[in-house]
């Protein structure tokens, strides 16, 4: 990895209600971004501490939670919710496409199951970034608080 690609723990941003630390990986090559970010969950893959090293290392299940420019987000979700019950089916992984954060420019996805089906899904929404980016005017655009009395929500 070189050129114009950083990785970085940023400390300073965090997100409501999720303990941790983000791990920025910056740049303007999405290709880029995407081969480092498989690399980074490749990595965690590999080294996991096991329960029992003697014995074979066991396929749990694992979580991962990417950020997403709020403009994009439609992108993910599709028409009628249509891409993303297809990036479900196809990857065999969870994927909850979390509420916008006021003032946030990015929107959170939680991406959990057996650690290929969440690859595959990361692999998948980058993907569709990638091909879709440029047909979008402002992608990171800020989120705007909720209007309560207009907004509906639906169980």
């Amino acid at each position: 990895m070189g050129g114009d690609l950083k990785l970085y723990f940023d400390f300073d941003f965090t997100i409501p209600d999720i303990p941790g630390c983000v791990l920025n990986v910056k740049s303007e090559d999405l290709k880029k971004k995407k081969e480092a970010s498989q690399q980074v969950l490749e990595y965690q893959l590999k080294y996991a501490p096991d329960d029992d090293p003697d014995e074979p290392k066991k396929t749990s299940e694992i979580t991962s939670l990417i950020m997403v420019p709020n403009g994009l987000i439609s992108m993910i979700i599709g028409t009628k919710g249509r891409q993303i019950s297809n990036l479900i089916k196809e990857s065999k992984a969870n994927i909850v496409v979390n509420q916008p954060i006021y003032k946030m420019h990015h929107r959170t996805i939680n991406i959990s199951g057996k650690p290929s089906c969440v690859a595959e899904a990361i692999k998948n929404i980058y993907n569709i970034m990638e091909e879709r980016y440029y047909e979008v005017s402002k992608v990171e655009m800020e989120c705007r608080p909720l209007n309560v009395n207009t907004t509906q929500t639906h169980v």
